[in-house]
């Protein structure tokens, strides 16, 4: 058995704080790569950045976290 990482995701500024800018898809469920395509369950600070909780439109769940180094999906789950 083999661990999976999760993948990087870039970071770029806008005026509301970071915005993740990642490749394609996002959600591994539906394909979906937008960010609209997510509604943002929950967001708490922790001690290394922001955990987000997302859901995409086609009900799949998603954790990213947010840090110094940038954005990156922690986990997916189905839905």
């Amino acid at each position: 058995m083999t661990a999976q990482t999760a993948p990087v995701l870039t970071t770029q500024p806008t005026r509301g704080g970071i915005a993740p800018s990642p490749q394609p898809p996002l959600c591994t469920h539906c394909g979906a790569d937008r960010d609209e395509a997510f509604q943002t369950l929950s967001r708490h600070r922790t001690s290394t950045g922001i955990t987000i909780w997302l859901r995409c439109t086609c009900g799949a769940l998603q954790v990213r976290v947010v840090g110094a180094a940038g954005t990156r999906i922690a986990a997916r789950g189905c839905r």
